[in-house]
């Protein structure tokens, strides 16, 4: 092996080191953080048959960050809120710390995670902080406890305003704020449904042509022989 050979293989695994060592980028860990909460609220409509979209509304009204990305707001899985507006936290570690400073202060009403449940009011909803900013455990307990209000309310009207507050000054413009999202994601899903039909298909469109030109084809071949 030659001096430059031996020199650019150095820098090639010197290099590819340093790649596997920053791992994704500050905005790659951002895009998958935004996701989690979407991913998790999505799977709890499902699993406790609420409206589709209407948990997710109220995650994004709870948690709601800009994506840029994405240009649209979305939950934050590493928020944290105690008497004023939230605070996003980079990574779940972060977030923990934060929230532990606060607790040794003697502070006690703080909303955690993606459905910004409140620490004070549901005690015994988590095991730990760290429990508490899991994506899952957060909006399993949130799901749970909003398909609990509807039962006892018997309206989702009614569960998305306590969900909030028992305050009617309070929750009143809560469900205003919730609705609208609401409207506006299952319009964005609807689209998404409608842009992904067309899409199958045109794909099943090309495949049936190319059947055609192939069968085609096949009758020519078969007459000439």
């Amino acid at each position: 092996m030659s001096n430059t050979t031996r020199i650019w293989s150095i820098w090639f695994a010197a290099a590819l080191i340093k790649v596997v060592a920053w791992g994704p980028s500050a905005a790659a860990k951002a895009a998958i953080s935004s996701e989690l909460c979407e991913r998790s609220v999505l799977h709890q409509e499902r699993a406790q048959r609420i409206p589709s979209r209407l948990l997710h509304a109220i995650s994004i009204a709870e948690s709601g960050r800009w994506n840029r990305a994405r240009k649209e707001n979305a939950a934050w899985p590493w928020t944290v809120t105690s008497g004023g507006k939230g605070q996003y936290y980079p990574t779940k570690i972060a977030a923990i710390r934060a929230v532990q400073r606060l607790q040794r202060q003697g502070v006690r009403n703080i909303d955690v995670g993606c459905m910004q449940v409140n620490l004070r009011y549901h005690p015994k909803a988590f095991k730990s902080l760290d429990e508490a900013f899991d994506p899952t455990a957060n909006a399993r307990y949130a799901g749970r406890f909003l398909a609990q209000l509807r039962q006892d309310k018997r309206s989702w009207v009614q569960a998305v305003k306590h969900y909030h507050s028992a305050t009617r000054a309070l929750h009143m413009s809560y469900r205003a704020k919730v609705y609208k999202i609401w409207r506006a994601e299952r319009l964005k899903a609807r689209n998404e449904r409608i842009a992904k039909q067309r899409e199958n298909r045109r794909r099943n469109a090309v495949r049936y042509s190319r059947a055609e030109r192939i069968l085609a084809q096949n009758s020519v071949s078969a007459k000439r022989l």
